[in-house]
């Protein structure tokens, strides 16, 4: 039975009102506009993408100024020591890269394996082949950097079985759309709900599999059981990764992905902590963002600045306020 199929068989039976069959159907109508948009834009040749590309960013940056404020205030923290016209250059960069990674991300959904394998590399394979040939599982601990998306197309490159975690769309005809074209390079796609049971499955089973984590993301601040200095603001951490490692003996390695040239990426792999039973409460996930902001220094440009990664520091009401300042 189909989504649509579902609702209708569910208003029916009276268990869900109109005004959740307008929403569902105005979730419909944006599938059918978007979808066939995305697909002409996934079969285009790399040269014309990012000419429309150029052309994005120009309008997202010159015309709309998309979240520039968020962008020059996460800036300004991150980086007080170099002044205001290398800000900026890092800024105008930045957002060159954001319309380039949101047409890659496009290109994703037509792009073949093959080509995907010859545009984002791993480097040095060899951390997992050992960790496989040890009979272990990984967790593979990156950040929002380069074009993490594409760490999808690397399946030919790995023996373990790949396995991602994602956030569902809030439109499930997108997301059923956006989980068929994706799990075409043989990842296991894993909504973040239904993570910690996935786990717990593969390796009661002992399936040997490369788990995705991407931990700069910002939890709620209560529930936070760690708060790291990252470019010298606390903010909030993630330790769910650690917590996993340490359950099930799981080696971590830290993923860094470098922009080689437009287009084609780079992954170095880290040894972060083979023996995660071994370290000390947190100090695995303090040692993750300590790599990252390091990683992101060397290409300031290649983070994805357009979150406010500094709104939770015990400061935030005045990071809100400085928002104002930089609109």
């Amino acid at each position: 039975m189909s989504e649509y199929s579902k609702l209708l068989h569910a208003f029916a039976m009276k268990k869900i009102g109109i005004f959740a069959i307008m929403r569902r159907l105005g979730q419909f109508l944006g599938f059918l506009f978007l979808a066939p948009v995305i697909f002409v834009i996934s079969i285009l040749p790399f040269r014309i993408l990012y000419v429309i590309s150029d052309f994005f960013y120009f309008l997202m940056y010159r015309v709309v100024g998309y979240r520039k404020a968020v962008v020059r205030k996460n800036l300004s923290l991150a980086f007080p020591e170099k002044t205001e016209e290398e800000r900026l250059d890092i800024e105008r960069k930045f957002y060159r890269h954001l319309a380039d990674l949101f047409l890659e991300m496009i290109k994703s959904f037509g792009i073949s394996q093959e080509a995907m394998s010859r545009r984002f590399r791993i480097e040095n394979p060899e951390v997992l082949e050992n960790i496989y040939n040890a009979g272990k599982s990984v967790i593979v601990y990156g950040g929002h950097q380069g074009n993490w998306e594409w760490v999808i197309g690397t399946k030919a490159q790995l023996k373990h079985r790949p396995m991602a975690i994602y956030k569902q769309l809030a439109n499930p005809f997108m997301n059923r759309f956006m989980l068929r074209t994706r799990t075409k390079f043989g990842f296991d796609f894993v909504p973040t709900f239904r993570a910690r049971n996935y786990i717990d499955e593969k390796e009661k089973a002992g399936e040997k599999t490369a788990y995705g984590f991407l931990g700069d993301q910002n939890p709620l601040p209560h529930k936070a059981k760690l708060w790291y200095p990252f470019f010298g603001h606390d903010v909030p951490a993630y330790t769910g990764a650690e917590e996993i490692a340490k359950t099930y003996d799981i080696p971590i390695v830290f993923l860094e992905i470098v922009k080689t040239k437009r287009g084609h990426y780079r992954a170095k792999l880290r040894p972060l902590a083979l023996q995660p039973r071994e370290y000390p409460d947190f100090q695995i996930t303090e040692r993750y963002f300590y790599l990252l902001e390091e990683s992101i220094r060397q290409q300031p440009e290649m983070y994805y600045w357009i979150h406010r990664r500094f709104k939770h520091t015990p400061h935030a009401a005045h990071y809100k306020n400085q928002l104002k300042k930089f609109a």
